[in-house]
């Protein structure tokens, strides 16, 4: 991948983290730290335990659907299918109530999959309230 599309990349995927925080009215901010993979931590939070990406965090992503799901305007429902008739690879599809599915295909990592759909469909909520 050409360098400018990693940087691409990285600037979708940060858009797409502050659109799911906002969407689930989770207050981050810009993290000081200097690893890449943690751009943002929780608002008022510092060290390891503020670091803020459900792109790449199995507990941030899990919070961030459950808040999802508790909010009284939204029903979040996360199917994991393993297709038996051979026509798709297995995929992840988080089915967020008004606002349409989110459908990320594990290729090789089913977890980074179901962590993606669940921050899209989260983005896309954002994106239409």
């Amino acid at each position: 991948m050409p360098e400018e599309n990693k940087h691409d990349l990285a600037a979708a995927d940060r858009k797409l983290l502050i659109q799911a925080a906002h969407s689930a009215r989770i207050d981050i901010e810009r993290c000081t730290c200097s690893d890449p993979k943690w751009p943002f931590r929780l608002a008022g939070k510092s060290g390891v335990r503020g670091h803020w990406n459900p792109l790449i965090n199995d507990g941030d992503a899990l919070r961030l659907a459950v808040v999802m799901g508790r909010m009284e305007r939204l029903g979040v429902a996360i199917h994991i299918v393993e297709p038996f008739d051979g026509d798709t690879g297995p995929y992840t599809y988080v089915d967020a109530e008004r606002f349409g599915e989110q459908t990320m295909y594990h290729q090789d990592d089913p977890f980074g999959a179901t962590r993606r759909a669940i921050v899209e469909a989260a983005a896309e909520i954002g994106r239409r309230s």
